[in-house]
């Protein structure tokens, strides 16, 4: 005799045990639900289906005869056929399916937000890198690609002047036909005028510039590509800022350090340009920063070497 039982969970919580007998030889069919007999059927020697309702589910209870004559069992809640149940589970899926629609639509709006907002974000991020270098006329990513691949390099020279109140840098470049183009930027209105080099601005301090041919105010100031005028301008700064700190050295020891610290690289020069600023004045170059390059075993070495007797 076959004996099969399976556990219906309704949706109320409900636990429903629905068991079947089916007889070898006489192929009776018991079919119970909680020790609860709801249907029987003699003689089932053929496939047989039989349906019934447990609480307010439709159930189908199937027997099945294989081909080499033995039976299959299957126990099912049918979700399809038309009951109350089944409209309102069908209602509740119709419900969810449109939560889920708004959900998905509220969620693919907030991608799309983040998404154009860290697009913008980006952009801004790599404008602002170009800026910490150079002075960028109607910067973007295009007129970036496009001076990077036909830009026209020249120098530019820098003035400074009072426009009303407040004080502006003025700048001027010669295209290659012999035109004449000039740009401003504005600066702080006290204090000494620092580049985003780091080192002070002076009048005709020169530096290279690119810009577009066919629309030249499309450029872009680089600071830090000093023309050879300016690194001498740098120079001079540097021996004579060594000599107000150390007034007990020879005009030509400031002068030798002021040299061997250039060629470390055009930038060191403003170590001993603000190497009596605190790091409260001066974050980039102050005391410190020169004492650390002062103190460096290699350059300590080459000083001592080359100008210990000047």
């Amino acid at each position: 005799m076959a004996q099969l039982g399976w556990v219906l969970l309704d949706s109320h919580g409900g636990r429903h045990k629905v068991g079947l007998y089916h007889g070898d030889n006489s192929g009776h069919v018991m079919i119970h639900c909680n020790l609860r007999v709801i249907q029987v059927d003699f003689a089932v020697k053929e496939s047989r289906a039989y349906s019934f309702f447990i609480e307010d589910e439709f159930c189908e209870l199937s027997l099945q005869k294989e081909p080499d004559g033995r039976f299959s069992y299957q126990f099912l809640v049918n979700k399809t056929v038309d009951t109350p149940r089944n409209r309102d589970r069908k209602a509740g899926q119709r419900r969810d399916n449109r939560h889920l629609w708004v959900f998905m639509g509220g969620f693919l709006l907030l991608l799309g937000v983040v998404f154009v907002g860290l697009t913008w974000y980006g952009r801004q991020q790599r404008e602002k890198e170009l800026s910490k270098t150079s002075f960028f006329s109607q910067v973007s990513e295009e007129n970036a690609r496009l001076l990077g691949a036909q830009g026209k390099t020249t120098n530019a020279q820098l003035f400074l002047v009072y426009e009303g109140l407040q004080r502006k840098v003025f700048y001027s470049f010669t295209m290659a036909g012999s035109a004449q183009v000039t740009g401003k930027f504005s600066v702080a209105d006290t204090g000494a005028v620092l580049l985003p080099n780091g080192f002070p601005l002076h009048d005709r301090d020169a530096f290279q510039l690119r810009y577009l041919p066919t629309n030249p105010q499309v450029h872009r100031l680089d600071f830090y590509q000093p023309a050879r005028s300016t690194i001498i301008t740098y120079l001079q700064l540097a021996a004579a800022a060594e000599a107000r700190a150390h007034p007990d050295q020879s005009p030509q020891h400031t002068q030798c350090v002021a040299m061997l610290t250039g060629q470390q690289g055009w930038e060191k020069l403003a170590e001993l340009i603000f190497q009596q600023q605190s790091a409260a004045q001066n974050e980039r170059h102050n005391q410190d920063t020169y004492l650390r390059l002062m103190r460096d075993p290699a350059f300590a070495k080459t000083l001592q070497e080359e100008c210990w007797d000047k």
